[in-house]
């Protein structure tokens, strides 16, 4: 049984560079097709843009290997960065459910879904990796020489992407953003009343060719004769304010890739930028982190964490701590301010 397989349900998206983020995903109800083109959506992009910046530039620390830790997080291969693979393998597992990269002895190497296909024994349960480089003979892979990260999963082998819960929210964004740019780019809708009962398709065709020749421009002069009457077709205003002030789809976003409403710049009420930063730690970027940290455990054999300190981190509380510290007489003085980064205390 395979559950990633070519179709010919994919629609091609020739207009991204990121075309090999798509994924096909079979079940026995349903299939789903997400991938890049999704990034044009400014709230996809941005939620994207955010988890996988954290899980990029924040460490993957190895205790008992510091060779294991350089090749994770500083050069993985010859011809990408630490910060670029963790950065590709986020995006993609946000993107499409699933991402991978090959263990290779002199690091990892990242593997586009595109090239990628998993199937599962059915007697067995297990599972095979074919790898299929581009102009090059497919070849298997077995589970343990290769890294497959999922952001959610209903079996534990194959994962889904949050954009799966979104097609109405990004549709429904998608034809508001259309209603606005075609509102703009036509801003003026007319009727030409003509005082004739007997026009056919076709004359009415070449009155209103050359009448839209002869007014060509927005400042134009309209002249009309007697025969004729021109009246201004409008686009009700409170549409367009309700389309363009909708936080619904936005919200949604937000949501299903579990983000506080505010780094999608939709404003909530009670709540302080610390409460913002403690809830997208504990809700959203460590569920985020253990997608990574789990696997690489599970085929590596080793105690893998993410040194989070930058994000879980509250300035104010340390200092306040570290005060408390001082005046127990846990810190000195010199080591509360090395501390803090050589700011004295006050």
């Amino acid at each position: 049984m395979s559950f990633f397989f070519d179709t010919q349900e994919i629609e091609p998206d020739s207009n991204t560079a990121f075309l090999d983020a798509i994924v096909s995903m079979s079940s026995n109800d349903s299939s789903v097709f997400v991938g890049a083109g999704a990034l044009r959506n400014s709230d996809v992009f941005a939620a994207v843009s955010i988890i996988a910046g954290d899980l990029a530039s924040n460490r993957i620390l190895v205790p008992k290997s510091s060779v294991l830790e350089t090749r994770l997080n500083d050069r993985p291969s010859n011809n990408m960065s630490g910060r670029d693979l963790k950065f590709a393998l986020a995006a993609q597992m946000l993107l499409s459910g699933n991402s991978f990269a090959l263990i290779t002895d002199n690091g990892f190497q990242f593997v586009p879904n595109s090239q990628m296909t998993v199937q599962q024994d059915d007697v067995t349960n297990q599972l095979t990796y074919i790898y299929t480089p581009n102009g090059q003979r497919s070849r298997q892979i077995a589970p343990d020489n290769i890294l497959h990260f999922k952001c959610f999963s209903q079996d534990g082998v194959s994962g889904i992407s949050p954009l799966y819960a979104l097609q109405s929210e990004i549709g429904l964004q998608k034809k508001g953003n259309q209603l606005l740019k075609g509102f703009f780019d036509t801003p003026q809708h007319s009727i030409l009343q003509v005082h004739k009962t007997d026009l056919s398709s076709e004359a009415k065709a070449n009155i209103r060719n050359k009448f839209e020749q002869s007014n060509k421009g927005a400042l134009s002069t309209v002249i009309l004769d007697d025969s004729m009457d021109l009246k201004g077709l409008t686009v009700d205003e409170g549409l367009l304010k309700a389309i363009n002030s909708n936080e619904f789809s936005t919200q949604k976003i937000a949501s299903c890739f579990g983000l506080p409403q505010s780094m999608l710049n939709v404003e909530e009420v009670h709540s302080s930028a610390a409460q913002v930063a403690a809830q997208y730690y504990e809700s959203s970027i460590y569920k985020y982190m253990d997608c990574f940290t789990s696997e690489l455990a599970f085929k590596l054999g080793k105690q893998v964490v993410y040194d989070d300190s930058r994000l879980r981190v509250n300035k104010q509380q340390d200092i306040d701590n570290i005060v408390d510290f001082v005046k127990a007489g846990v810190y000195t003085p010199d080591e509360a301010k090395e501390k803090l980064g050589g700011n004295a205390i006050d």
